[in-house]
């Protein structure tokens, strides 16, 4: 009987973890036998193994298949929280979307979403800042913050990778971070890099009177390494670390989280890599779901996307991932796969958007995602014909007029640095 876990009548309790999956059967398999599978790969059923369970538990651990729609591939399971180890990110995802990828039962799943319950939610730590605790780090409350990263990605040396760093904090930029590929290289080190970079972060903001932000990868070989890198970076005077999420995994990032709290650092996260997970349509995890596990891990900002061309064509999953970042309550869209979610008072994560190539297209995402934004403006700036320091204040200049209320060719009349962006891009 235990075996038999499809439940159409069931009714998730507030305690459950609550899956929605796109699935499709291996070849001569039905969906029922599939969805069953699912269900028990992903709890307590496994070949013969059930029969060694004490009967109570098998009960109170039993998953639920409660929807099923066969046209659309939609599958929903209720998870007992009992089957997961709250605390660990990994764990949970490695439960619900691991093994079960391999299956031979099964030829295509997605995992779309997770419905987190109330006591996970509060287990795990969520952002240490958020985005109110940012805004008081920056001193910036009433526009989007400007960042980028120092160009090349690598081969500069420390002094020459801090001079640039400051040219991008004089032109505006109230952040500026590492490249996810510059860590500890023989013509880069480390703690040379960080302590140049946070000199010329201070003569920025002595010549500015704005408050600057560097985020230096601390990405490393080991956590203990990544640790001791996180506490130079303390102790020197930091405000920010930056971790590229995917390579290091799930527990690197909450080991850094923990860590974290008691130095009071900020964690900035690259997601470089995520195709790896998250790039097959149909055989996945969602980029949403990824988005929403790295909130409740702890990060502070992340990068969620960028806007081109085919902004149009993607503006509602960019709508979605940045409600995902910042709501404390999150409605159900059953078109785009994404179930209800309360925060339960989880700090809202700072989402990061590329600004795309020319300054026209800053004002369309200001008018998407408002104020609470950071806009990575790399490309803007270091194709400005003037320098990456005039890129900078062309960037922040297109920002100013969108607040302003003014065209951006009005402003452009008496602002040379945005006059020569457009001209540049014709």
């Amino acid at each position: 009987m235990l075996k038999e876990y499809i439940d159409i009548g069931y009714v998730p309790d507030e305690t459950d973890f609550v899956c929605e999956y796109h699935l499709e059967p291996a070849l001569r398999v039905s969906f029922e036998e599939a969805c069953n599978h699912l269900a028990g790969e992903c709890s307590i059923g496994k070949w013969s193994d059930i029969a060694l369970l004490n009967p109570k538990l098998a009960q109170k651990l039993k998953p639920h298949v409660f929807h099923i729609d066969k046209k659309k591939h939609v599958v929903r399971v209720s998870y007992p929280q009992d089957l997961f180890e709250f605390c660990s990110v990994s764990h949970i995802i490695s439960t619900v979307a691991g093994r079960i990828l391999n299956s031979n039962m099964i030829s295509r799943l997605k995992l779309h979403d997770i419905i987190f319950p109330p006591d996970p939610v509060n287990e795990l730590w969520g952002p240490k800042y958020g985005v109110g605790g940012i805004r008081d780090l920056t001193g910036v409350y009433d526009r989007p913050l400007v960042n980028a990263a120092v160009r090349p990605k690598v081969g500069l040396d420390p002094a020459t990778h801090a001079k640039v760093a400051y040219d991008l904090f004089v032109g505006g930029c109230d952040m500026v971070k590492d490249d996810e590929n510059l860590t500890d290289q023989k013509f880069n080190r480390f703690e040379k890099r960080a302590e140049l970079t946070f000199e010329a972060r201070e003569d920025a903001e002595e010549e500015t009177g704005e408050k600057k932000m560097y985020m230096c990868n601390i990405t490393a070989p080991t956590c203990e390494e990544m640790i001791r890198r996180a506490n130079f970076i303390s102790n020197i005077g930091g405000h920010y670390v930056m971790i590229d999420a995917v390579p290091t995994g799930w527990s690197s990032v909450q080991t850094l989280r923990d860590v974290t709290e008691e130095l009071g650092l900020a964690i900035h996260a690259q997601i470089q890599g995520h195709n790896t997970f998250t790039g097959m349509e149909d055989h996945s995890i969602s980029l949403y779901l990824i988005t929403k596990l790295a909130r409740l891990a702890g990060l502070d900002q992340l990068y969620i996307g960028d806007i081109d061309k085919h902004f149009h064509e993607k503006k509602k999953e960019l709508m979605a991932l940045h409600d995902c970042c910042v709501m404390d309550k999150v409605k159900g869209n059953e078109k785009m796969h994404i179930l209800p979610q309360n925060w339960d008072g989880i700090k809202p994560m700072f989402p990061v958007v590329s600004g795309g190539y020319v300054p026209a297209l800053i004002p369309e995402l200001m008018n998407v995602f408002d104020k609470d934004v950071i806009i990575d403006c790399n490309s803007g700036i270091y194709s400005h014909p003037m320098g990456c320091a005039a890129g900078a204040k062309s960037c922040r200049q297109v920002i100013e007029a969108v607040l302003a209320g003014v065209s951006l060719e009005e402003y452009a009349k008496s602002h040379t640095e945005l006059q020569a962006a457009f001209n540049d891009k014709g």
